[in-house]
């Protein structure tokens, strides 16, 4: 025990200044990293043009190595790529990979994002903050999906599941503590506010593409408006169909011929080419990437005058929302520096019960050659030297645990290769 004393001496350990230390928000999010196109940085239809397609997403997680954490998330106006590992070898793969897609990686908008930026961004992102329409809901929903189809490939490590499940905890808390939700949010409000401004909805012909979540919701808004004559158009008649007894509408199969009979057109769906509707007044295209092409045509880029008014509203909200932001940016750095001490605590048990094992063992067969039962000896010695293993350690490990939340990881790291562990730094 002299040899642990005079070490921590040396150190200059003082335990009490220590557990007044404020965790360091930059150390414990080292590791992180981000590379995001978004809606704020770039038209939406460069957006649209950097959409991975399902192909483009088995591609890129096969093109990472095996212990890269990984989530990519994509909206109708952003395209994240979220990562854990070596952020300049990371980065240069993913930008590698994207550009043998046909992104527009170099020289474009997309932004990396690195340590507590990517915390801060993917918290704003979950709370609403950085969406077309601020306080929308669906894109906590989105971020949840995102989040356990990762999950699901096996590409998220402890650490980024930490980060995402405190992301979906600030977007919760979020819309439970303000009002950043209150009144209609989300892009289907945007364009249906959009269209009333410039036609009478309740006289129009109304053509609505798509039966997913962003057309679902357009239908369920022109429900409770009142709107009367509305046709829900699919490629799968039956889920048309469904759709619209929910809300005695008519539906029909997807034909783009047939939509110049509309006088409004809301279109939210994939296709690969683009189309025209000449005899409608207004089409407002949601697709990603955008599908129609003319001067009656509305895209996402044009329903910015509304979000921005609906943001100037919301300030004060926002600044609350912020203050969330920062109150669990400090909780998660606790969290993942709790799983670093972990980590730490446990490679120095792991050689410490490796020693005391085989040496209980040794000594079990020793006194059974002096007559001494193993069964009786067994159970003695094993609770013996856990025992003193437990007391002599306890110091040493709480004082790792120390100086792991102080960020002090040079002294950590010298620690191990003192209990004969690697002493080479393990991943970020």
């Amino acid at each position: 025990m002299l040899r642990f004393k005079s070490l921590f001496v040396c150190l200059g350990i003082r335990r009490e200044s220590m557990l007044k230390a404020s965790a360091s928000l930059d150390l414990a999010f080292k590791g992180f990293g981000a590379l995001v196109l978004t809606h704020k940085d770039a038209s939406v239809d460069d957006v649209g043009l950097n959409y991975l397609s399902a192909h483009d997403i088995r591609v890129l997680n096969s093109s990472m190595p095996a212990d890269v954490g990984l989530v990519v998330l994509q909206t109708c106006n952003r395209v994240e790529i979220y990562f854990r590992g070596d952020q300049d070898s990371i980065l240069s793969r993913l930008k590698y990979t994207l550009i043998s897609m046909g992104k527009s990686v170099e020289g474009s908008r997309w932004r990396a994002l690195c340590g507590r930026e990517v915390v801060t961004h993917l918290f704003r992102v979950a709370a609403g903050l950085e969406s077309l329409s601020v306080g929308e809901n669906e894109i906590l929903g989105q971020v949840r999906g995102a989040y356990t189809q990762w999950r699901r490939k096996k590409r998220v490590d402890q650490h980024l599941s930490a980060l995402f499940e405190k992301a979906l905890h600030v977007g919760k808390r979020v819309r439970s503590e303000t009002s950043i939700s209150k009144g209609k949010t989300g892009v289907y409000s945007l364009a249906v506010a959009y269209a009333s401004q410039r036609v009478d909805l309740h006289s129009s012909r109304i053509a609505v593409i798509g039966a997913g979540d962003v057309g679902s919701k357009i239908v369920k808004m022109l429900r409770d408006l009142g709107v009367k004559d509305v046709t829900i158009i699919n490629r799968t008649v039956s889920t048309a169909r469904r759709l619209a007894e929910k809300y005695n509408y008519d539906y029909a199969a997807l034909s783009f011929d047939s939509l110049s009979g509309y006088d409004v057109v809301f279109s939210a769906i994939n296709h690969p080419s683009k189309k025209r509707a000449a005899g409608s007044r207004i089409v407002v295209d949601l697709s990603v990437p955008p599908v129609f092409v003319g001067e009656n045509v509305v895209y996402l880029e044009e329903l910015r005058e509304i979000a921005e008014r609906n943001a100037e509203s919301k300030k004060e909200e926002v600044r609350r929302a912020e203050g969330i932001i920062r109150e669990e940016e400090e909780a998660l750095a606790r969290r993942i520096q709790q799983l670093l001490a972990d980590m730490y605590i446990g490679r120095i048990m792991n050689r410490i019960e490796g020693i005391r094992g085989k040496e209980v063992k040794r000594a079990v067969n020793m006194l059974e050659h002096r007559g001494v039962q193993r069964d009786v000896s067994l159970p003695i010695l094993d609770a013996l030297t856990r025992s003193i293993i437990n007391k002599t350690f306890y110091r040493v490990l709480e004082d790792i645990r120390i100086l792991t939340y102080q960020g002090d990881m040079d002294h950590v790291e010298y620690l191990l290769s003192l209990f004969g562990g690697d002493s080479g730094k393990p991943s970020p």
